[in-house]
């Protein structure tokens, strides 16, 4: 979905990323040109505002600049994890069966997640059912933290999650997984109905013709040297 980072401090200026790595949007919003370059280029999807301070930062970039497997040593950890959320409450604020605390507008109005409603949800956004494994559990905390993308913005600026909501979302999201479609029994039925009645009219069909012969047959048989009177007396 994103870059390859492999090199990239040597192909980009330090100072740079540091400020993309600490505030991507802000990076995105001001016209820089390289972010607005790698915006387009990975599908308008925008790198998500993780929340990291400097020293994580600078641990990043120290460790993409040496190449290693683990980070250096001394490093800071990263931020631990947000507290797990209710999936089933995630789902009934995805369908708008309960409202966000601060306004926001469900998310069933403009995405879908695979059986989440019987006539699914909204086409202006993209599917959500594979979210949690597309992005990752980082991603997606600082992703329902900001909702940095376009369309969201606007809705979503004033009325921001609450953590709360972002953690049952957030386990919603992870539950969720894609569901095959179930298989339309009607045409299959219609075509074996169809099947069924056109073998028994051609069965029909055979019959009276095999039985006309059959009493052509007698017919001749009872006309040669006699006539009908063979069968009469």
């Amino acid at each position: 979905m994103g870059p390859d980072l492999k090199g990239v401090t040597t192909l980009r200026d330090r100072a740079w990323l540091e400020r993309f790595i600490s505030a991507p949007d802000k990076v995105l919003a001001s016209g820089d040109p390289v972010a607005a370059r790698l915006f387009q280029e990975f599908n308008k999807v925008p790198m998500p505002n993780l929340g990291l301070d400097q020293d994580q930062v600078d641990a990043l970039l120290d460790y993409l600049a040496a190449g290693e497997e683990t980070p250096p040593q001394g490093a800071k950890p990263a931020a631990a994890p947000a507290p797990k959320g209710d999936p089933s409450m995630g789902e009934k604020l995805f369908a708008g069966e309960f409202t966000f605390a601060r306004g926001g507008t469900p998310c069933i109005a403009c995405h879908h997640v695979a059986g989440i409603a019987p006539l699914g949800g909204g086409t202006l956004g993209p599917d959500l059912t594979t979210i949690a494994t597309t992005f990752g559990d980082a991603a997606l905390s600082s992703a329902l933290a900001t909702l940095p993308f376009p369309t969201m913005k606007p809705i979503f600026g004033d009325h921001p999650l609450t953590p709360k909501e972002q953690g049952d979302l957030r386990a919603f999201f992870r539950k969720a997984t894609p569901r095959r479609p179930a298989v339309e029994t009607t045409p299959i039925v219609l075509c074996a109905g169809a099947g069924l009645l056109a073998l028994l009219l051609l069965t029909g069909a055979l019959g009276r013709r095999r039985l006309g012969s059959v009493r052509k047959a007698l017919v001749a048989e009872a006309t040669k040297g006699g006539g009908e009177g063979r069968w009469v007396g």
